[in-house]
């Protein structure tokens, strides 16, 4: 037979395309004795994928298509069973679409007996056969089991977490009730579809939180508890420390601290625990009731959004020496608290009723606003005066120091 394409009948040109397919299908596979012989005898693997030119992705790709689909070998050279039989015995009919569809419905962890399913669908069928196989056994294994909720969490580098998951029809529509009017684009609003949702399912967990409803976790409501210097809360520069070893920034935390209970725990130079006292600037029930009252909602000027999803900021913060006052508090959405914290707006309050001064760039515009209508001053407010700045450590101080040791607090969301 020629070489030449153009020199092929019609027949001959299908043909070949088909020989030339099966014999990168069986190459593929030769590759992967190669690579699994490197990995037998512990040779450079960096070096193996410099010389071939790919990325380090399609390398890590290879290596586990062979810890799974090869048969392996013990340390002594004895023959072992490949992880995945029926995947290794069609091993060379199968292109490097199908081994990663497969890969990828067996990460999730298919029902028994769903791999030789999909393996007869690899082999006479194209990849988005399986993958499209995969999700139907998927979805007919949670009815089976009287639920279709699934969510699979995953910590990534940069300390974000990400969500993946599938609804049953009642919780899905249950979810987009609650989601749908947090994540409704506002007046010259221009974050995509897919940031409004994100942010708003943020919004949705805060609103849980503060849900009296939520069941308790060994005596207390769940929260979530944030550990840093105090002087770095202050100064609003430096980390913190989630549990489990997460990082905010002290600037995040004192946005946070507004709305939580701040317990002072006394470490010693060894970062040991000497002295954990009790929660402090806890905002009852009657205040916050009276905060629902006279902002009605977010106090920004054109906010719309409704007391329930608001949280409280102290207009002079807590950890500057600011009172838990309903005349040094006023209710704001997770947009404008941040806002708050994190631009030049300021705010001021006068005759109990909270005022919004814009940044000075805005120059002759800049003077204080108030959001329009629904807003009532709450009889017996005072005006929020800053305090006198008191020393920390000093007798009095919210949080001590003892010597060498150092004073953090922890704050329970």
């Amino acid at each position: 037979m020629t070489s030449l394409p153009a020199l092929l009948s019609d027949n001959e040109v299908l043909a070949a395309f088909s020989e030339v397919e099966a014999a990168m299908r069986s190459l593929h596979r030769r590759r992967l004795d190669l690579l699994a012989e490197v990995l037998r005898r512990g040779l450079d693997v960096e070096s193996c994928r410099r010389a071939v030119r790919v990325d380090s992705a399609v390398m890590k790709r290879w290596i586990t298509q062979v810890k799974w689909f090869l048969p392996g070998r013990s340390p002594t050279g004895q023959p072992l069973g490949s992880a995945h039989p029926a995947v290794s015995a069609a091993l060379a009919e199968l292109s490097e679409e199908h081994l990663v569809e497969l890969s990828r419905a067996i990460r999730r962890r298919l029902p028994q007996g769903a791999e030789e399913a999909l393996v007869r669908t690899a082999v006479s069928a194209e990849p988005k056969a399986v993958k499209e196989l995969a999700r139907r056994l998927r979805d007919r294994a949670a009815s089976t089991v009287g639920q279709g909720d699934v969510l699979r969490l995953r910590n990534l580098a940069d300390g974000r977490l990400e969500l993946r998951g599938r609804l049953s029809v009642e919780a899905g529509a249950e979810f987009r009730a609650a989601l749908e009017p947090l994540s409704r684009p506002r007046a010259g609003d221009t974050r995509p579809l897919a940031q409004r949702q994100g942010e708003a399912f943020g919004e949705l967990l805060g609103l849980a939180l503060r849900s009296a409803e939520l069941p308790s976790e060994a005596g207390e409501r769940p929260h979530v508890n944030i550990t840093l210097d105090y002087a770095a809360l202050r100064r609003g520069v430096g980390r913190a420390a989630l549990d489990g070893g997460r990082q905010l920034s002290a600037a995040q935390v004192r946005r946070i601290a507004c709305d939580a209970k701040v317990v002072p725990v006394v470490l010693g130079g060894r970062s040991e625990v000497l002295d954990v006292g009790r929660a402090k600037r806890v905002l009852t029930l009657a205040q916050r009731r009276a905060l629902h009252v006279r902002d009605g909602g977010c106090a920004f000027p054109g906010c719309d959004r409704p007391p329930k999803w608001c949280e409280v900021h102290h207009v002079v913060h807590w950890v500057d020496g600011g009172q838990t006052d309903v005349a040094n508090l006023v209710l704001l959405c997770k947009k404008h608290h941040a806002l708050a914290h994190g631009s030049q707006w300021r705010i001021v309050m006068d005759g109990g009723v909270p005022f919004f001064v814009p940044p000075r760039q805005e120059g002759p515009r800049r003077h204080p606003r108030r959001a329009p209508g629904r807003r009532t001053p709450v009889i017996g407010a005072r005006h929020a005066r800053r305090p006198p700045p008191r020393r920390m450590g000093a007798a009095g101080s919210a949080l001590p120091h003892r010597g060498a040791q150092r004073s953090r607090v922890q704050l329970s969301m």
